[in-house]
């Protein structure tokens, strides 16, 4: 997994010109940052403590706090930053794992949909077949 997420964030640096490991408070990086993390965590489903020891690994100062408060402000970036749609549609089409980036699409609708809509996916959902795990049924 740590081999993909540096994949990605490689791949951010490429096309968004911002080291998103440099020890900076510049908007755009702080921005990119903001989408590595989102990415990071909606599509690998990565821990706020592996987002952090990610970023540490990579030369980054980053705790927790950080991690969280970086998710939490993508989606307010995202709104006056006219490059963060663009860099988040480039990575998810880079991604290889299609269905991974399907569940944290969802992922992230979930957390803004209206408790009305919450029930009508939960009722949508129960009528769904769930995979297997250790060959009992969910």
């Amino acid at each position: 997994m740590k081999i993909e997420a540096k994949r990605i964030a490689v791949f951010l640096n490429k096309i968004s010109g911002v080291d998103v490991f440099e020890n900076t408070r510049r908007r755009y990086t702080i921005e990119a940052r903001s989408l590595l993390t989102f990415v990071l965590r909606n599509h690998f489903d990565m821990t706020f403590h592996q987002i952090k020891e990610f970023y540490i690994s990579n030369g980054k100062n980053y705790n927790h706090a950080t991690a969280i408060h970086s998710l939490k402000a993508f989606e307010q970036h995202r709104r006056y930053s006219k490059f963060l749609d663009q860099w988040l549609t480039q990575i998810q089409l880079f991604l290889r794992n299609k269905e991974q980036m399907k569940k944290g699409l969802l992922i992230n609708r979930i957390e803004y949909l209206y408790p009305n809509d919450i029930i009508k996916l939960l009722k949508i959902t129960n009528n769904m077949q769930l995979k297997e795990i250790d060959g009992e049924k969910m």
